[in-house]
C-alpha cells in the first residue's frame, strides 16, 4: 500500500491523539474556538486529519513493517478513542465544577454537591489511567522493545507538533483579510 493510499484510508479510520492532559486540553480548546467561529473544518474532521498525520508519522518514526502496521493501527485507534472519550468526560466534569463554583453565576453548589462531583472526577481520572494503560499495553504488544521506547517519545513529539499546527492555523486565520460576500 502506498503512503498516499494509506493516508487516505487512515483519515477515515483514526481517532484522537493524546499525550499530556494539558496539551490535549489546549488542543481541544483551540479546536472548539475555531469551530465556534464558524470557519474551517468541523472539530471531528480536524481531529481526523491530525490523527491521520500522526499515524503516518508514527509508522515512519517507529519503523513499522506493513505487517506490524496492520496490527498496530486498530490498537492505536483504540488508544486514541479511549483518550478522546476520557478527555471529553473529564472536560464535562471540569465544566460542571466551574459552573458550580463560579462566583458570578447564580448556582452556588452545596459542599456535599461539590464533594460528590470531586469524588466522581477522581474516580474518572483513576479509571482513565487504567483504561489508557490497557490500551497502550495492547499497542506495545505489536511493537518490539526499541519501538515501544520510541512510541513513548513519539507520543510527546506528535502532541507538540499538533499544537504547533493548530496555533499556526489559528494565527493564519487571524492574518487573513475578511472576505465580504458580493451583493
Amino acid at each position: 500500500m502506498t503512503r498516499v493510499a494509506r493516508f487516505v484510508v487512515l483519515i477515515g479510520l483514526c481517532g484522537a491523539i493524546g499525550a499530556p492532559a494539558e496539551a490535549r486540553a489546549q488542543r481541544q480548546q483551540l479546536a472548539a474556538q475555531e469551530s465556534q467561529q464558524g470557519e474551517g473544518l468541523p472539530l471531528r474532521e480536524v481531529q481526523q486529519l491530525l490523527d491521520g498525520y500522526a499515524v503516518i508519522q508514527g509508522q515512519e518514526f517507529l519503523g513499522l513493517t506493513d505487517t506490524q502496521f496492520a496490527q498496530f493501527l486498530p490498537k492505536f485507534k483504540a488508544l486514541l478513542e479511549t483518550r478522546r472519550r476520557n478527555d471529553m468526560e473529564r472536560l464535562r466534569s471540569l465544566m460542571e465544577l466551574n459552573r458550580m463554583t463560579n462566583p458570578r453565576g447564580n448556582a452556588q453548589a452545596s459542599e456535599n454537591d461539590l464533594r460528590e462531583r470531586l469524588r466522581m472526577l477522581r474516580e474518572a481520572e483513576s479509571r482513565t489511567a487504567s483504561e489508557i494503560e490497557k490500551a497502550r499495553d495492547a499497542v506495545d504488544q505489536t511493537l518490539d522493545l526499541r519501538q515501544q521506547a520510541r512510541f513513548r517519545v513519539f507520543e510527546e513529539q506528535i502532541e507538540r507538533r499538533k499544537l504547533q499546527l493548530l496555533m499556526q492555523v489559528r494565527q493564519n486565520r487571524g492574518n487573513r483579510p475578511a472576505v465580504r460576500p458580493q451583493q
